[in-house]
């Protein structure tokens, strides 16, 4: 079973929290002996089905560990259905007065569909979890969903979550793992219909849909004719998932928004794809991996990307695409990387090892710049076509392998340290894939993980014509070009908003609590700052 360790600061998000004057907290433990208020830890309900009959917006749940079942009797249309406004918290041992307290992998939440015979996958919940008509910011953080099972044909799509109609408000899904979930048709893991969902921090295991399904993790499809969907995804893993098509991601109605940042895709296989963006108005996929996965078949795609419009617009920047494999045993017709339209562009990244096709590793049509491509690419400028040296890679014969194993980080003899364009940098990437600060050394590196170049954090550092001293809490600027004239932002490292400063001197003292924080300007890019 998987276990939630780390939970990981989350760029440029605010959730806002509705409240209300009678906002109540409630509490479940399947082992509470109290009088069953729900109102402490000693009264707790013993049923989450309890608690969420009766929230109101602004209420929120605590769920002490165990596994909790949408139902006692057999009934599989059954779910924990999601109550708008209220936010729901698991990975409790049963005594804590803050959030703060929790342990989250020693303490598992779970909410399982494995209502039938233990065991038999056939009997279990349609879903899981589901979340319809909400129009308020609702979270769900701190859970395991597992083993919903939406057999081929049953209307219901999305063994584990099924997420629709939620455009007038946003569900975040925090710090959870959706496990063994399966649907014969659309989105084993997740099927998104008309809905705006976040991810962070969560790890999607072993889900599948059927011999004829798609969107194995996530499928984002039609609901009752409404399409504009919103998919953020961050920090978070998907492994060991199985589709025909879009082992992690599939969709057959096109997306608003999609944004991938900081995420890995291992040890997926499909026999189409596993990764399928068709369709949507901006799509990114920023400081990733996607590592060890396989399709088979003749011409087909562990990357597959069409718009709809030629004014839609797909971008990949600061990834690691390495060590995919077409496993078919005849004649290869199309690249690992599929790019149908000329709008398109892949930055900052290396895409190495792959399965060729001709000579290629991409399609044609993409633009691809500044990133190492193995064999070179036709419709790209400043190409390395040179080993990237990772530190311990696969090295083993073409299979889906679980890249975690593996050191895909760049030696320190990389040809891609330090020869990234800091222009493309996207604005608000202020982390790679570990976490740590995007540009070190002055120049960005290529692929998903950045070196570690630059003098410890507490000291003062020159960057682009400015720095910090922490001694005095300053920043000043030090370009001949004059002083920034637009204000300088601050923000926390999870991307919260908190404080501006304009820029009437030389130096600017910054007034904030002691920690990290980055200062970001529109003429002069970004620094990390230590205030003591």
């Amino acid at each position: 079973m998987p276990a939630i360790t780390r939970i990981i600061p989350v760029c440029l998000l605010t959730l806002a929290n509705t409240t209300n004057s009678h906002a109540t907290r409630y509490h479940v433990a399947m082992n509470a002996s109290g009088t069953a208020s729900g109102l402490s830890w000693e009264n707790a309900f013993t049923s989450l089905q309890e608690a969420l009959s009766i929230v109101i917006p602004g209420d929120e749940i605590w769920v002490a560990a165990g596994q909790y079942k949408p139902t006692s009797g057999t009934s599989r249309t059954i779910s924990f259905q999601l109550r708008s406004g209220v936010n729901m918290f698991g990975g409790f041992a049963g005594t804590e007065t803050s959030l703060n307290e929790r342990d989250i992998a020693a303490n598992p939440t779970v909410l399982n569909g494995d209502i039938g015979e233990p065991g038999t996958s056939t009997d279990n919940s349609h879903s899981v979890v589901t979340a319809d008509l909400l129009t308020i910011p609702t979270m769900l953080d701190g859970f395991r969903i597992m083993n919903g099972y939406s057999g081929s044909g049953s209307g219901y799509n999305g063994g584990g979550m099924r997420v629709t109609n939620t455009l007038a408000g946003r569900l975040t899904v925090r710090n959870c793992a959706l496990v063994n979930n399966y649907s014969g048709t659309y989105g084993g893991g997740i099927y998104l219909g008309t809905a705006k969902l976040t991810l962070e921090n969560c790890d999607l295991i072993n889900n599948s849909a059927g011999t004829g399904g798609d969107g194995g993790a996530i499928l984002n499809g039609n609901n009752n004719g409404g399409e504009s969907s919103v998919l953020i995804i961050r920090d978070s893993r998907f492994t060991n998932n199985a589709a025909r098509r879009g082992a992690c991601l599939f969709n057959n109605i096109g997306y608003d928004t999609l944004l991938i940042e900081r995420s890995i895709f291992t040890n997926n296989t499909s026999e189409i794809s596993i990764l399928t963006f068709d369709g949507f108005n901006e799509a990114r996929v920023l400081n990733s991996y996607i590592i060890g996965n396989t399709v088979n078949g003749s011409s087909e795609n562990v990357l597959y990307v069409n718009a709809s419009s030629e004014l839609d617009r797909f971008s990949m920047i600061n990834c690691t695409v390495a060590h995919n494999y077409n496993v078919y045993s005849g004649s290869l017709q199309e690249e690992i990387i599929k790019v149908l339209d000329t709008q398109h562009v892949i930055q900052n990244s290396i895409i190495h090892g792959n399965t060729a096709y001709n000579g290629r590793q991409a399609s044609t049509n993409v633009v691809i710049t500044n990133s190492i491509v193995q064999g070179g690419h036709s419709n790209g400028t400043d190409i390395i076509d040179l080993d990237p040296q990772f530190a311990a890679p696969y090295t083993g014969t073409p299979t889906n392998f679980d890249a975690t194993a593996f050191d895909y980080h760049p030696l320190s003899s990389s040809p891609a340290i330090n020869v990234g364009n800091n222009d493309l940098v996207a604005a608000t990437s202020f982390f790679d894939l570990d976490g740590e600060e995007r540009i070190q050394g002055g120049v960005v590196d290529l692929g998903c993980y950045e070196s570690d170049l630059t003098v410890s954090v507490g000291e003062p550092r020159t960057h682009h014509g400015w720095f910090f001293e922490t001694m005095h809490n300053e920043l000043h600027f030090t370009g001949t070009s004059g002083l920034p004239t637009t204000p300088i932002t601050i923000y926390d490292p999870t991307g919260k908003r908190m404080a501006e400063y304009g820029t009437r001197g030389n130096v600017v003292h910054i007034e904030l609590p002691a920690g990290i924080y980055i200062a970001a300007s529109a003429e002069l890019g970004w620094l990390k700052i230590v205030v003591d």
